[in-house]
C-alpha cells in the first residue's frame, strides 16, 4: 500500500510542476505593487500562490523590518543597511541589484530564511535485538539496498511471539524536507499502519515469516531474521496480482529482481541526511559572510 500510495503522489507531484513552472517563470520579475494592480480575475487565475503570499508581504507596512529580519538570518545587514543588504542579496540570486524585492526574491528570502529553522532534531536511532524461546524483536533503521529508500531516517521495530506464530511490523518514518522544492520546508513525522507476518519457521537462530497478503496482492514480503550473524531483511517480489493505482489505470511495474531491505545501525545515514540539510542552509546564507568563513585560520 505504501509503494503504491508514493507512486501516486509522484504522479500529481510531477503534472502540478509542469503546470506551474510557466506561471512562475512568467511573473517571477513582478514588484508587489504590479501584483496588486493586477486585474482580480488574472491575478486569481494565473498567478501561483507562492507569488500572492510574496506580494501581501511586500505590501505589508511592517515588510521593510520582517525582511530586514530575515536578511540577517542569512548574514546580510538587513537591520543595520537594509538597501545594501537588499542589493547584496539580488546580486547572490544573479539578478539585478535594484534594490526593490520582486515576489520571486521575496519567496526565496522565505525558502531560505526558513532553511536556517531547519536544526538536527532527535529521532530515535538506536540498533539492538534479541531472542527467547518464544520471543524475539529486532529495532533499527530499514535500508534498501542497492537503492535508496523513499523515507531514510526511519525506525522498524519488530516483534515475534512463536505461541501466537506471528510477527509485528511498526513502521515510524520521518519525512525530511524537499530540498528541490522551492516551497515551504519542514520536518513531519509519519507512523504506518502496523503489518502482520506469519511465522514459516522457527530455529533457535532464526525466524522466516510471510506477509497475510491477499491472493490478488501485487507484491509480497517475506522477513528473515537470523539472530547469530544479527542480519535482518525483507524480501519483497511480485505476487502475481494487480498492481494497478488506485482505480487510475496506472499499473507499477513489475519488480526486475527481489527488493531486499535491511534492518542495520541508523546512525550513519542519519547524520548523512542531516549533513546534507546543514549545508543546504548553509550554501544560501551571504556569499560575503560565507567567503569569511571559509577562509583559512590563521597561524599562530
Amino acid at each position: 500500500m505504501k509503494i503504491i500510495l508514493v507512486a501516486l503522489i509522484s504522479l500529481f507531484i510531477v503534472a502540478s510542476a509542469k503546470a506551474d513552472d510557466k506561471a512562475v517563470q512568467k511573473y517571477r520579475n513582478y514588484t508587489p505593487q504590479q501584483v496588486k494592480d493586477m486585474p482580480d480575475k488574472l491575478r486569481s487565475s494565473e498567478l501561483p500562490v507562492m507569488y500572492i503570499r510574496a506580494a501581501r508581504s511586500g505590501l505589508a507596512v511592517d515588510s521593510e523590518l520582517y525582511f530586514g529580519m530575515q536578511l540577517n538570518q542569512l548574514m546580510y545587514s538587513g537591520i543595520h543597511d537594509y538597501q545594501s543588504a537588499v542589493r547584496a542579496f539580488q546580486t547572490d540570486l544573479g539578478d539585478s541589484p535594484t534594490g526593490v524585492l520582486t515576489v520571486w526574491q521575496i519567496h526565496q528570502l522565505d525558502y531560505r530564511s526558513d532553511l536556517q529553522k531547519l536544526s538536527r532534531i532527535f529521532f530515535p536511532d538506536s540498533y539492538f535485538s534479541g531472542k527467547a524461546s518464544d520471543y524475539a524483536y529486532v529495532k533499527g533503521t530499514l535500508t534498501i539496498l542497492d537503492d535508496r529508500i523513499a523515507w531514510p531516517i526511519n525506525r522498524h521495530e519488530i516483534d515475534c511471539l512463536k505461541s501466537e506464530n506471528s510477527c509485528e511490523v511498526r513502521q515510524v518514518m520521518l519525512d525530511l524536507p524537499d530540498l528541490k522544492k522551492q516551497w515551504g520546508q519542514q520536518y513531519q513525522v509519519m507512523i504506518d499502519n502496523t503489518e502482520y507476518y506469519g511465522i514459516t519457521r522457527w530455529t533457535d537462530d532464526t525466524i522466516d515469516a510471510e506477509s497475510t497478503s491477499k491472493p490478488d496482492s501485487c507484491r509480497t514480503t517475506t522477513l528473515s531474521l537470523n539472530f547469530k550473524t544479527k542480519e535482518f531483511f525483507f524480501i519483497t517480489k511480485n505476487a502475481g496480482g494487480k498492481c494497478e493505482i488506485f482505480g487510475t489505470g496506472t499499473q507499477l511495474e513489475k519488480l526486475p529482481k527481489p527488493r531486499i531491505a535491511q534492518v542495520i545501525d541508523g546512525k550513519e545515514i542519519f547524520n548523512e541526511e542531516f549533513a546534507k540539510i546543514e549545508k543546504a542552509a548553509y550554501d544560501v546564507l551571504a556569499s560575503d559572510f560565507r567567503k569569511k568563513a571559509d577562509r583559512p585560520a590563521a597561524q599562530i
